[in-house]
């Protein structure tokens, strides 16, 4: 009985323990690169970045469209001549309408790389 009981508090602390650190983890998203749609840096910086990419730290980038706005996280990261380039999970099309504000489904797939050297404004987030 003594050994049960204390193989469950032990459980019980140590998925107390875990559950803390996910939920802390998720909480500590930043800025770590900014640049306009030429490229130019307009926070933080690309290196740090890089560093964060060599590291292994998750990526997430987020852009604006004419309407909408858009998060996604990085799932394959290439670093080549000092740029950064993000391949996004591929996505299904999406119809957007202002009015009511609504989205629905478009008939294709969507997939894009995301890069540093600026093709579109960008901001890109990791982990502390």
């Amino acid at each position: 009985m003594r050994v049960t009981l204390w193989l469950a508090i032990v459980l019980v602390t140590g998925c107390a323990g875990i559950s803390e650190t996910k939920n802390t983890d998720s909480g500590s998203w930043h800025t770590v690169f900014a640049h306009d749609s030429n490229g130019a840096a307009t926070q933080g910086s690309k290196q740090a970045l890089v560093d964060a990419v060599r590291a292994g730290k998750p990526i997430r980038v987020y852009w604006a469209g004419r309407r909408v706005e858009h998060v996604a996280d990085a799932f394959f990261l290439t670093i080549l001549g000092g740029e950064v380039f993000a391949q996004i999970e591929t996505i299904q099309g999406q119809a957007p309408s202002d009015d009511p504000p609504a989205i629905e489904f478009r008939d294709n797939q969507w997939r894009t790389i995301l890069s540093t050297n600026g093709d579109r404004a960008l901001t890109w987030f990791t982990t502390r």
